[in-house]
Formats: C-alpha cells, structure tokens, sequence
C-alpha cells in the first residue's frame, strides 16, 4: 500500500498577529502538551522504528510525522509572533512520557486515530477562545491535515 500525501492541497494561512502573550498561551498544550505536535511527531518516529516488518507502514508514519513537524513549526513561529516563547520542556510542557510505546501496530494505529480525534477536538475548542483570525485560520488548516492522517490511519489498519 504506497500512501503519497499526508496533508491537504491547500495552503497554510500567513500568520499576521498584534502581540497577545495570553492568546500565545491558548497555543502552547497544542504546540508541547500531552496531546501536542510534537507528542504526535515523536509517537511517529518511534513507531516507524519498531515496525521495520511493514516498509508501507513506516513510510506513512513518516511522511505524516514531517506534517506534524510542520504544524509545530507553524505553531512555534505564531507562538512567538504573538509574543509568546514557544519552549518545549520547560515548566511542565512535555516529557517522553507522553510518546505512545505501543508495540502492536493494529492498536497503535487505532489509538493513533484517537489521539488525532482528539487533536482536532483541542484546536476547535482553541478556535472558540482567540480572537486573532488569522491564527482561528491557522488551526482549521492544521485540522484538515489532521483528518487526512485519521483517512490514513484507518486505510492502514485494513492491511493488517
């Protein structure tokens, strides 16, 4: 099963922000907490490293674990925009605890699928609580790439 495209055609909005460090703030759990981009792209690579026995599998976790690394990088650069300082481990932020380690790939591809459910689930509810357009654009463009990952996870759990 050869998968392309991890994210949607369309392009991501330009970011143009006043300074709003409490608007910042609304962006951090999704930019480095528990159910953050950067848990999803580490989720990712651990998972491609442990499940060399399907090539197709960990050329999909890849490719969508680079989209995740875009949104992050996107969200970092907004965080800052908006005066904000957009760290990764300071306070309580992250840690590697937050990576899944599941081994089996049929379960972790279904909790993957949760985890992205949820993801879009955070960003609606950070939508309804900014007040910059422009960033509200952002994250529903982030969404969409979300649901094209929920796509591919479900297509890939029906090559197990």
């Amino acid at each position: 099963m050869e998968i392309t495209k991890f994210a949607s055609d369309l392009p991501y909005p330009d970011v143009e922000v006043t300074q709003n460090v409490a608007q910042s703030k609304l962006l951090m759990p999704s930019y480095c907490g528990v159910g953050s981009e950067l848990t999803a792209i580490l989720t990712y690579c651990f998972q491609s490293y442990v499940s060399p026995k399907y090539p197709y599998l960990v050329k999909s976790l890849e490719g969508i674990a680079k989209t995740e690394m875009h949104h992050h990088e996107l969200l970092g650069e907004t965080i800052y925009k908006l005066g904000g300082y957009p760290v990764m481990g300071a306070r309580t932020y992250w840690n590697g605890s937050f990576v899944n380690y599941t081994l089996n790939p049929k379960k972790y591809l279904q909790q993957n699928i949760a985890a992205e459910e949820a993801a879009i689930i955070n960003y609606e509810r950070t939508i309804l609580n900014l007040n910059d357009e422009s960033v509200k654009m952002l994250l529903e463009r982030i969404i969409l790439d979300e649901e094209v990952h929920i796509k591919i996870f479900k297509e890939l759990i029906k090559t197990l």
